[in-house]
């Protein structure tokens, strides 16, 4: 395996804040040989525990006291650790959405403070923190380990005590920047892994994702697993998740009553654990007619597999039902896929068709999509990171300026809104120019892509910015005559930047070549039409003169004054009798009487 990036060598010490939460791995053994949690008794323990504390080593820092310290351990840094237990700790199996957020909260409150975090949790519901963790910490850069422990620390004969360390260690030294989930020397993504055995030193598996490292001997870390966003934001925190979401188990013989039951009002959004490869009993229409009453009435359902390993899949299930607007959570466990529904769910800035589509992509490396059509931007960006070995800020965003513009421009010659939201989401800036100073909205103007323009004008793409050519999208939009684009932008205080006398000329080379339509595109935009030239000629004078009927027909209403005079003391039907043109000079003439 690939080690990973360890942390700035330049120095000598990293800081883990590590979070007591509850669970055996911290607890006691009473006078019965009983577990209790004894409050502010951990830190006590720990300091006096020669593994988990080197009273012998004089740190840089101060308020030592605060500090416990791990002991020397050859090529990795020295890992300071301090603890905070909650004071009321929590037994896994009560945990719920408010001591997510909690935990989430207090790793941002003290996120620029420490390299890295350790949750210490009972091991029931672990798997559930650790999928909630890794949406809620969003734009993560640094390692947070959860862990817990069949048996705890201070037991003779125990998994808490290597588990705690090798969270430390792994927290202290590696650049991981995801949620995972350290036990039984494994390490895992937490949003890819679930409890396996209730009494097991391995308790727990990943099991539609390699291992991301293992801790023995050694502590392998395979690099090319890490999962690193290229969104180019800083670390933030999301921490409203939808309370109304559930896990629907199906069975053999579940009636449409039970269903409806649970996909009744307050419900949003329903995980669905279905059979094999995402079968229902499609035999059963009252069953499958909930289904899609609830679809239609914008419940969110999201189908996972009941086993745990493999995935769904729409081409192979019996029926149709998949195709009532049912989301396929591909290869997800039930904790990341209700975890993740929850946080979309509580993305109230997205709309209903953003939510739907973030389900259906790998957020936080939770699930390996099955889209045979269309490969993922994001993850062709993320591998190609891999492959490189970027994992440096400056590196991955290099990169990124580099990849986000053609995945821009291809969304756009695509008309793909969904995709350019994506994008936007993912850290693409919507406003960014290419070499030659033009922006998406630009080329959007000019292929005439009247989604993608209103998509761009809505993520607040400027409309006056010109490129190098001194053209702007309002220019672009004129050249294809598309009328409607032309609307759109002047609404959004698009104005037209030509001089008089250029625009003159323009007009003058548009009349010259019977181009009526583009005449309008320029009028609709703002040009007026009777503007004049160096010489005081109008488009109408050089219509009459060359005898172009049509033309003359198209700009006379238009014209507050048809016999405005050039610098020769000429009007247009002037011209128009020169050149023997008796259409328009009637014409003109009716024009005159009206």
């Amino acid at each position: 395996m690939a080690s990973a990036t360890c942390l700035c060598s330049s120095k000598k010490e990293s800081r883990v804040h590590v979070i007591y939460t509850g669970g055996s791995i911290g607890m006691m053994r009473n006078d019965a040989g009983a577990l209790v949690a004894i409050k502010n008794e951990l830190f006590n323990r720990l300091r006096e525990y020669p593994c988990c504390h080197d009273k012998t080593y004089k740190q840089s820092s101060e308020n030592e006291d605060q500090w416990l310290v791990l002991p020397t351990v050859e090529g990795e840094l020295r890992v300071l650790y301090d603890l905070d237990e909650y004071t009321s700790v929590t037994d896994s199996s009560c945990m719920n959405a408010k001591d997510w957020q909690r935990i989430a909260n207090d790793v941002g409150d003290a996120y620029h403070r420490y390299d890295g975090f350790v949750i210490l949790h009972g091991t029931d519901t672990m798997a559930y923190t650790a999928s909630a963790l890794a949406f809620l910490l969003e734009n993560l850069g640094k390692p947070v380990v959860v862990t817990g422990a069949q048996l705890p620390i201070f037991d003779m004969r125990t998994d808490g005590r290597d588990n705690f360390i090798g969270s430390l260690m792994l927290a202290g030294n590696y650049n991981i920047p995801e949620v995972l989930i350290v036990f039984g020397g494994r390490v895992l993504r937490g949003c890819r892994s679930t409890k396996v055995n209730p009494d097991s030193f391995h308790a727990f598996e990943s099991p539609n994702h390699p291992f991301l490292g293992t801790i023995g001997a050694n502590i392998d870390i395979n690099g090319r697993k890490i999962f690193r966003s290229c969104n180019l934001g800083t670390f933030s925190l999301h921490t409203e998740l939808e309370p109304n979401v559930g896990l629907l188990r199906i069975y053999p013989g579940i009636t449409a009553a039970a269903v409806r039951a649970f996909l009744s009002e307050p419900m949003k959004g329903v995980v669905i654990q279905s059979f094999g490869v995402g079968n229902l009993p499609s035999n059963d229409d009252e069953l499958m007619d909930e289904i899609c009453k609830a679809v239609k009435r914008g419940v969110l359902i999201v189908n996972i597999s009941q086993c745990p390993k493999g995935s769904v899949s729409p081409i192979n299930v019996a029926g149709t039902w998949m195709e009532t607007g049912v989301i396929s959570g591909c290869d997800m466990t039930q904790e990341a896929a209700l975890t993740k529904l929850a946080y979309v769910l509580g993305k109230r800035e997205w709309d209903f068709c953003n939510k739907k589509n973030m389900l259906e992509v790998s957020l936080r490396g939770e699930m390996t999509t099955n889209k045979a059509a269309k490969i993922n931007d994001i993850d062709f960006i993320e591998g190609v990171a891999r492959t490189l070995h970027l994992s440096m800020s400056s590196e991955r965003h290099q990169m990124c300026s580099i990849f986000f513009p053609a995945l821009v421009e291809a969304a756009v010659r695509d008309d793909d809104v969904v995709k350019l939201k994506n994008l936007r989401q993912y850290g693409a800036n919507l406003s960014d120019t290419n070499t030659e100073g033009r922006t998406a909205l630009h080329l959007a103007c000019f292929l005439g892509k009247q989604d993608s323009v209103k998509c761009l004008l809505a993520e607040g793409s400027p409309v006056d910015l010109t490129d190098r050519f001194n053209r702007t999208p309002l220019h672009e939009a004129i050249d294809s005559d598309n009328h409607e684009i032309i609307q759109l932008l002047l609404k959004k205080g698009a104005v037209l930047p030509e001089e008089p006398v250029e625009l003159a000329e323009k007009l003058r080379s548009l009349t010259e070549h019977d181009r009526i339509e583009r005449l309008e595109s320029y009028r609709l935009a703002g040009a007026n039409l009777d503007v004049v030239d160096g010489t005081g000629r109008s488009a109408l004078h050089h219509a009459c003169q060359l005898g172009k009927t049509d033309v003359v027909k198209y700009l006379l209403p238009f014209y507050e004054n048809p016999s405005i005079k050039d610098s020769l003391g000429l009007g247009p039907i002037q011209y128009a009798k020169v050149g023997n043109h008796c259409d328009i000079v009637a014409m003109l003439c009716a024009s005159k009487q009206n």
